[in-house]
């Protein structure tokens, strides 16, 4: 019996249960792993990723951090599979490098084992199947600078560990992904991120039996405009992997640095967010609506850290010093020159002799 249901599992994690592509791969769980923010905007924001919540939605963003910040993220799949996200990043080395980590767990809920049927005809309900999925991510940040001035490149690597759970079920696999955003002054921004640049694929087993299956590698580019003050933010991103093609759009508008307005699609589902800043917590949530109603999701998220002033591009004290900024030329205005007092003068009748500044009569 236990070796009809190692082939059953099999075949779940290939096809259904183990939840694959219509083209054979797996499914990457971390591509859901954005902030309710980005989800409000569509998932558009690779070059716009200026907060812990976007560390999966491109690795640069680490090297936009000036403090620390966390963030956490909850929704649900299908209506059943509870996704939850835990994002932070933290810079050392006098903010030249920033350090960032991700976990994400994934409950499937619990599936029913059957033993055999009833006299209806109807499955009997056996014992109970895990179905999980873990990912934890380390990953580092830095900035550089390209054409002389100051460091407006920003640089990220994230090194990903994939774990899988399904009964007797296991599998595990690491990949890596790359990113990196360009900044022109405080406008206009590129971003590009290759997810699953490298990979070990993902090696599942159950009982003496094993197999293999990999992650597409997907390329991520687009840009971003900043507008109105800082309050005024648009973000496109076209998607490319190896079965097809997606395209991200997304809005956000500020009102009194406090309430966050959003908007976008993510690819052909629309989206809207809300956002709500109170000191150092930002709440937000987004929603997504798609055609078939267990589809449509909810977007919840926390964050801790001022995300406004921490990733605002505002150069430090050491790239004030690797970069100074031209003091202007100086301009001496020099006083009219002042003209001496008229002198005086007056014959000492004594004397006879002129002399100068003659003194107050003094009558006794």
């Amino acid at each position: 019996m236990r070796r009809w249901i190692g082939l059953l599992l099999i075949c779940a994690a290939s096809f259904a249960a183990f939840e694959v592509n219509g083209d054979g791969a797996p499914v990457d769980f971390t591509k859901i792993g954005s902030s309710a923010r980005f989800w409000g905007m569509g998932k558009a924001g690779v070059a716009l990723a200026n907060d812990s919540g976007a560390l999966l939605l491109n690795p640069a963003s680490m090297a936009l951090a000036h403090s620390l910040e966390l963030s956490a993220m909850h929704t649900q799949t299908l209506g059943v599979s509870n996704y939850t996200l835990f994002n932070g990043v933290l810079p050392f080395n006098n903010k030249n490098l920033i350090f960032g980590f991700s976990f994400i767990h994934e409950d499937a809920g619990t599936i029913y084992e059957t033993n055999g049927l009833d006299a209806n005809g109807y499955p009997l309900k056996g014992g109970t199947i895990d179905n999980s999925n873990v990912v934890a991510s380390l990953g580092f940040g830095g900035k550089l600078s390209l054409f002389g001035g100051q460091r407006n490149t920003y640089l990220g690597l994230l090194l990903k560990n994939h774990q899988r759970h399904l009964g007797e079920l296991t599998a595990g696999g690491t990949a890596l992904d790359l990113g990196v955003i360009y900044r022109l002054g405080h406008i206009f921004s590129l971003g590009l991120n290759v997810r699953n640049a490298w990979q070990s694929g993902l090696n599942y087993s159950v009982s003496e039996r094993s197999g293999f299956e990999h992650y597409p590698t997907e390329y991520v580019a687009g840009f971003a405009l900043t507008m109105l003050d800082n309050n005024l933010m648009l973000a496109l991103d076209k998607a490319i992997s190896e079965t097809d093609s997606k395209t991200y759009f997304g809005l956000e508008y500020i009102i009194a640095e406090t309430v966050s307005l959003r908007s976008g699609l993510a690819d052909k589902d629309m989206t809207l967010g809300l956002g709500l800043r109170l000191v150092d917590l930002q709440f937000d949530v987004g929603y997504r609506y798609q055609d078939a109603p267990l589809d449509n999701q909810l977007y919840f998220s926390i964050t801790y850290g001022n995300a406004r002033s921490l990733f605002m591009d505002v150069p430090t004290d050491l790239e004030i010093i690797d970069a100074p900024r031209a003091e202007p030329e100086k301009i001496v205005v020099y006083p009219p020159p002042v003209e001496p007092p008229p002198q005086s003068t007056y014959n000492d009748k004594r004397t006879n002799v002129a002399i100068e500044n003659r003194p107050e009569e003094i009558t006794l």
